[in-house]
């Protein structure tokens, strides 16, 4: 008989053996507890908190680099916007000068005392210095250039040739320069007092003459009416310093306007009401 233990078909049954019955698969791992579960869950979480995070970073950054390149663009926007105003401006400066003088170097001059002019009344509209005052200002200056253009407008050539007995063109002209702008010297200087008076009389003196002996060369109306406009523009200022130094300036009435003195007065009155409520200083 043969042996049973020798068997191809014992030796090659792989659910044989003495680990259990045919079939049986090997138990199963040992299920997660409440602890292991709740690292899991904490774990997940926080790495979805960090996806987050880590995707808001990236967005803010390209956001970030957008901002600075608008900012760029719209700074370079400015600038530009900015230069082309300033262009414009000299610019028609310049072509004013050139149509109506005949040439851009009035329209420099009168153009730069124009802006320093206009500078100069806002820092007086800062300490004190109304649209009165600023009329005012203007209508003397503007008397002071058409003053100065009819100066140099008139032919004193024509009048010295014409009228027997009259001086010569320069000694007729200059003559008429200094007793003029002399006088309007003396006028505004006078409003500050003796001193700056004798200084007024002698500036317009010497202006005078210098503006005397160029009306004699005849120099037109066209150059006269660009001197006129550079009177104007140059007393047009000192004129309005006159309005506002002239009394003085209100140092009260400027501090009141930049200090809020009744805020402070309240705020005072406050903290004294509280200072006398508290029991420690009823009892002091």
């Amino acid at each position: 008989m043969a042996d049973r233990s020798s068997s191809p078909d014992s030796a090659s049954d792989p659910g044989s053996g003495s680990n259990g019955a045919p079939g049986r698969k090997p138990p199963a791992g040992k299920a997660p507890g409440l602890g292991e579960q709740f690292g899991r869950t904490r774990a997940a979480l926080v790495g979805l908190i960090r996806s987050h995070i880590d995707l808001a970073k990236a967005e803010f950054s390209e956001i970030g680099g957008e901002i600075k390149r608008a900012a760029a663009l719209g700074g370079l926007a400015l600038f530009l916007f900015f230069l082309a105003g300033v262009m414009i401006i000299l610019g028609l400066l310049l072509f004013l000068g050139e149509t109506l003088f005949g040439s851009i170097g009035w329209g420099v001059l009168d153009g730069a005392e124009l802006l320093l002019a206009l500078t100069a009344l806002l820092v007086y509209a800062i300490i004190d210095f109304g649209w009165s005052r600023a009329s005012s200002s203007f209508v003397v200056a503007l008397g002071i250039g058409l003053v100065v253009t009819g100066l140099l407008a008139v032919d004193w050539q024509w009048i010295s040739h014409h009228y027997s007995g009259m001086p010569a063109a320069i000694v007729l002209s200059t003559a008429g320069g200094l007793v003029i702008i002399g006088v309007l010297g003396l006028v505004l200087g006078a409003a500050f007092g003796s001193g700056p008076a004798k200084a007024g009389l002698i500036i317009g003196v010497i202006a005078g003459a210098c503006i005397g002996a160029l009306a004699a060369a005849g120099p037109g109306l066209r150059v006269a009416s660009a001197m006129g406009v550079a009177a104007l523009l140059l007393f047009w200022p000192l004129v309005a310093a006159v309005f506002v130094f002239r009394n003085g300036v209100d140092m009260s009435k400027l501090r009141s306007r930049f200090v809020p003195e009744q805020t402070i007065e309240t705020t005072k009155e406050t903290i004294e009401w509280v200072r006398e409520q508290l029991p420690l200083a009823r009892k002091s």
